[in-house]
Formats: C-alpha cells, structure tokens, sequence
C-alpha cells in the first residue's frame, strides 16, 4: 500500500485520534509524498471532506491541496444544505397526505449520523415506503415537480429496484424494498421498530439502528465494495448507534435473511482499519478467502476499475452457501428479460431483448459500468 493510500485510509476516520494523528504525520515526513494523488483519490472516493477536516489538525500541509480539499468540503456543505431543504419539504407534503416515508442516508445523513453537514456527500434523495403507497407517492412527487424517468416502470417493479425521480439537479429514489437480486428481505422487515427523532424541529421516521446497518451494507456489497464513502457510512452508524445497536437482533437478522457472511466479513474488515469495538461473536466466523477479498476491495478503492460485473461476480463468494453462489451466478448470467431491458436501457416491446439475453454472458464481462 503506498503511502498516499495509508494516509487516506487513517484519515477516512473522523474524529482522528492522537495516535492516528501521529501516524499520518510520520508517514508524510517519512519520504516523498504525492499530494496530487491524495487528492484525487479522496475525491473519487468521496472523502475529500473527511481529509480536509483531519490534514487540518497537521502543521506544514501544502497550501493547493488543502484548498482544493477546502473547497469539496464547502461544496459538500452546501449542497446537503439545500437539498436537505428539498428533503424536509418534501416530507412535509407526504405528512399532508398520511403517506409514512423513512428519509435514507443522502443529504441529511450527514447531519445526523456524522453531527456535520459537510462531511458526507450525498449523490442524490432516497425515501422507503410502504409498496401500497407507491403509487400514490409517484402522484406526489409529480405534483411537486418531479418528472419520472425514462425507464420502464414495469420492469422496475418486477425487479424490485425502485423507482427514479429527477427534478432540476435532484434525483430522487423511491424505495419499497431495501435488498434486491442478493438477499430476498420482505419489505415489511424494514418497517418493524421504527424510529421517530426530532430534526429541525421536524418529527422524521428513521429505521432501527440493527435494519440501518444491514441496508448499508447490502449497498455496500451491491455496489462491489467501493466507493470508500460506503465503507465510511457504515463505521458511522456502527459509532453513532454505538449505546443503541443490538447486536444479538444484528446476528438473528443475518442469518435470518443469508446474510451473516457479509456481515461478518464487513464488519471484520472495518474493524481492522476503522478502529471500530465489534463484539468477537460478530467477526468469528471464518471466513475462506478472507484475505484476497480483502484485497480485492482495496484495490477497488485505490485503482480504476474498469469492469465492474467480474469484479461483483467474485464478491458473490460471500453468500452465504456455495449453492446460495451459484443461484446468484446463474441468475446474473439468465436474468428475467425485465432485468435485461433495464440493464441495457431498451424500451418495452423491444425484440432486442432476446439478442441481448442471448449475449448476457459476454456483454457483462466486457461492460464496464454496472
């Protein structure tokens, strides 16, 4: 690991404790130091908020990356700021309507899980709701000025994905179901002990501390481990639910739902370089291959991936049996023909279908986006 990478990965933990402090301190002034690098990897992992807050707690940093670094942070801040805003009177209107809606990570996660709005960019809004109010959710989002996408809406709810809004430069997600294609949860799982908080003086219903760590690391894996910010999310809700999370209903729900292998090897993984208290019941399994799925995450973050279906094709070893593997393989390769029309954006009715199932298997391999 070079030394810009070690750096990036002590610092990716907010706040810094003294010794980490040390240690980037050493690692800088131990030899040559590519701050260009730092940067950018920060910024395609979406953490140059994170390091700008932790460099600045060092002495002698040059002052062009601190900027540029400054100025992610500033952006960071605003941009969850307004879209906060959106977020807010957004759920107002549902409120209006009865319409039960749990706000997803996104702008004001930030706020809530980190304490800073500055410190985790947020790509767009996700909202859960119940599948009976779908529909009338769509209606309130088009009445507020939300034009729905252009992919098939069908398709989309036969896949179980959700549902896509955009609106100006906000995209917005409407979700019914938490875990797709991987994990088969009911959507009903998500909703049992809710929470209720105060935010901005606004009630807002969150999910229990045990079903927000498993969303977050369901999208962790589906999106192969990378961006580092994914891995960081999940620290943070580990540090924020801290005196709150269960860890015995945690264990029951893995493995309830097939999903304690990647939990366990989550949580084993951050623990070795986030510093995280997780009880040894949590990471004592063993876990074959270990050590090269590890790698293979970190080279994820360190280095352009290309192409992302081989890569998510190893990560299906953490399933939780090799046939539970081998149903997820089969299934990636001899998709439903709706999978197939949504993942090569062809519009319902297309005769294409068939040739693009027909040449699933070579296409994933040389795509390079998921």
């Amino acid at each position: 690991m070079t030394p810009e990478e070690k750096v990036l990965l002590l610092f990716s933990l907010f706040p810094s404790t003294p010794g980490t402090i040390a240690s980037v301190q050493d690692i800088i002034s131990g030899g040559p130091f590519d701050y260009g690098r730092l940067v950018g990897l920060a910024g395609t992992n979406g953490v140059s908020p994170l390091l700008y807050l932790n460099l600045s707690t060092l002495q002698g940093i040059p002052e062009l990356p601190m900027n540029e670094l400054r100025k992610a942070y500033l952006r960071t801040v605003k941009e969850n700021v307004v879209r906060g805003a959106e977020v807010m009177r957004l759920l107002t209107s549902f409120k209006k309507r009865d319409i039960e809606v749990i706000p997803l990570k996104g702008p004001i996660a930030s706020d809530i899980i980190f304490g800073n709005p500055g410190l985790y960019p947020s790509g767009d809004i996700d909202f859960l709701v119940h599948p009976s109010d779908l529909q009338r959710t769509k209606q309130v989002l088009l009445e507020e000025g939300y034009n729905a996408s252009v992919l098939e809406e069908g398709d989309m709810l036969r896949c179980g994905y959700h549902l896509i809004f955009e609106k100006g430069r906000n995209v917005l997600e409407v979700h019914w179901k938490l875990s797709f294609r991987y994990f088969d949860i009911p959507p009903e799982f998500w909703w049992e002990d809710i929470r209720i908080m105060k935010y901005q003086d606004t009630e807002v219903l969150m999910l229990s501390p045990e079903r927000y760590l498993l969303y977050a690391i369901f999208r962790l894996y589906s999106h192969a481990f990378r961006p580092l910010r994914f891995l960081i999310f999940v620290a943070a809700l580990l540090r924020s639910y801290r005196q709150e999370l269960d860890w015995v209903s945690l264990s029951i729900f893995s493995e309830k739902f097939r999903m304690a292998r990647l939990v366990s090897f989550t949580l084993k993984l951050l623990r070795e370089f986030q510093e995280l208290n997780v009880p040894e019941t949590m990471v004592k399994r063993r876990l074959f291959g270990y050590r090269g799925l590890k790698r293979l995450v970190f080279s994820g973050l360190f280095h352009e991936v290309g192409k992302i279906h081989p890569r998510m094709l190893l990560f299906t070893a953490l399933q939780q049996t090799p046939l539970d593997t081998i149903k997820i393989l089969s299934e990636r390769i001899f998709p439903s023909l709706s999978e197939i029309r949504l993942r090569y954006h062809l519009p319902a009715g297309s005769k294409k279908v068939y040739g693009y199932y027909l040449l699933n298997p070579l296409l994933m391999i040389m795509r390079k986006r998921g």
